[in-house]
C-alpha cells in the first residue's frame, strides 16, 4: 500500500496523455509539481499555471547526495539515489530520476529530463528541454543542444546539435 506523508495534500494529477484542459484541478494550491517525463509538455504546464499566484518548489529526495555547492532551480524534482558532486547547476523544472549521478561543473538546463540510472561525467552542459533516456552515459566536456534527446543506454562521446536524436553505442544521429 502506498504511503503518503501526511504533510502534503494530494490535489490532482496530469497525465502525458491527457490534453492540457484536462489535467485535474483544485481549489487552493500549498505547492505545485509536475512530474511529466515529457520536457515539451511540463514546460505548457509550467506557462499555463505561472501567473496564477502557484508556488513551485523543488523536492529532493532525503537519501539524494549533493554538495553543497550544487544550485537547484524551482520546480525540479531529484529523486531516490542520485548523487551530485561539485559546482553544479540545475535549471528550474528539471526531472533528475532514480539513481543518477551528474559530475562535477554540469549544467543541467531548464526542463530537461533524466531518467533513471544516467551518468553525466564533468563539465558537461545539457540545454534546455533536454530529454536523456534510461541508462544513458554523457562523456567528459560534452555539450547537449536545446531540445536533444539522448536514446536509452547510448553513450555520448560528442557534441549533440539542437533538435537532434543519437542513440547506440558510440551515440549516433538517428536517421528516419
Amino acid at each position: 500500500m502506498l504511503e503518503v506523508d501526511s504533510r502534503y495534500s494530494f490535489a490532482g494529477f496530469f497525465d502525458d496523455y491527457l490534453k492540457l484542459d484536462e489535467a485535474v484541478k483544485a481549489q487552493s494550491y500549498d505547492d505545485v509539481l509536475f512530474a511529466v517525463a515529457d520536457p515539451n509538455i511540463r514546460m505548457k504546464l509550467v506557462q499555463k499555471w505561472s501567473g496564477k499566484l502557484v508556488p513551485f518548489k523543488s523536492l529532493v529526495s532525503s537519501d539524494v547526495q549533493l554538495h553543497p555547492s550544487v544550485a537547484i532551480g524551482k520546480g525540479s524534482i531529484i529523486c531516490p539515489g542520485v548523487k551530485a558532486t561539485v559546482h553544479i547547476t540545475i535549471g528550474d523544472f528539471v526531472i533528475i530520476n532514480l539513481n543518477a549521478t551528474i559530475g562535477h561543473d554540469a549544467f543541467i538546463g531548464n526542463y530537461c529530463s533524466l531518467m533513471p540510472s544516467v551518468n553525466i561525467s564533468g563539465s558537461v552542459t545539457l540545454g534546455e528541454r533536454v530529454f536523456v533516456g534510461t541508462g544513458a552515459t554523457i562523456l567528459q566536456g560534452i555539450t547537449i543542444g536545446d531540445d536533444a534527446v539522448i536514446g536509452a543506454g547510448a553513450v555520448v562521446t560528442h557534441d549533440v546539435a539542437p533538435g537532434k536524436t543519437v542513440m547506440g553505442i558510440p551515440a549516433k544521429e538517428r536517421t528516419s
